[in-house]
């Protein structure tokens, strides 16, 4: 049996979600809430997933369509690509907001006002919700406590 690429995916992200499930389960008590909450409804989700794309395979023929959805592809992987990268380099709170505005503005083709919306948008959760209200740690980045000192 020659598996598609879509039963590929649904089997890793199968095993993913079963690996965090049984993971999870090492934890105490309430840190093992978290891990099972996504690790469980995954699991299903990935298995009924796998199972379809098992027993209901969908031939592909290549089309014109196919090489668009391929470089749309490509541009998106890139895009979180530079996200990863920049939240590396600078942390959350730092690359976060310019990137969401970058790739709104320049990704999306969307208006400057939207863009600036989401980007300030990204800003406020994750320094004004999480850092400050929540107190919560973000990570902080690689290169910016060496720039800063």
């Amino acid at each position: 049996m020659i598996f598609s690429g879509r039963a590929i995916t649904s089997l890793v992200m199968l095993a993913i979600f079963a690996a965090m499930t049984v993971i999870g389960m090492s934890y105490p008590e309430k840190a093992r809430m978290m891990p099972l909450l996504v690790g469980i409804p995954g699991a299903i989700m990935a298995l009924a997933q796998l199972i379809r794309d098992i027993r209901f395979p969908e031939v592909e023929t290549p089309t014109e369509e196919t090489a668009s959805e391929f470089r749309r592809e490509i541009k998106m992987f890139s895009w979180l690509a530079l996200f990863f990268v920049g939240v590396i380099g600078f942390g959350f709170v730092y690359a976060a907001p310019p990137l969401v505005f970058a790739f709104m503005r320049f990704g999306q083709k969307e208006s400057w006002v939207v863009a600036l919306i989401g980007g300030v948008g990204t800003w406020a959760i994750l320094y004004g919700m999480f850092t400050r209200m929540l107190e919560l740690f973000l990570f902080e980045g690689l290169l910016l406590p060496l720039l800063i000192g």
